[in-house]
């Protein structure tokens, strides 16, 4: 799972969440699907802050100054 993309993730986030909606799903299957979707988020969580911190790094690099 680490080595997902983050739209990959919310992909799989979403289809999970369809699942959930089922009436059709069993307690312990709604519990398991819940527990992976904790994972998902962490991960996807942890991809944003990298690319926080990628944008911030390129915006810091290429900063353009004023002439006065």
């Amino acid at each position: 799972m680490e080595n997902k993309t983050y739209d990959q993730l919310i992909t799989e986030l979403k289809e999970a969440t369809l699942k959930l909606s089922s009436s059709e799903i069993s307690m312990e299957e709604a519990m398991k699907i819940f527990e992976e979707n904790i994972r998902r988020i962490q991960l996807a969580k942890e991809k944003l802050t990298e690319y926080k911190g990628t944008i911030n790094k390129v915006l810091e690099e290429n900063k353009i100054e004023e002439f006065n």
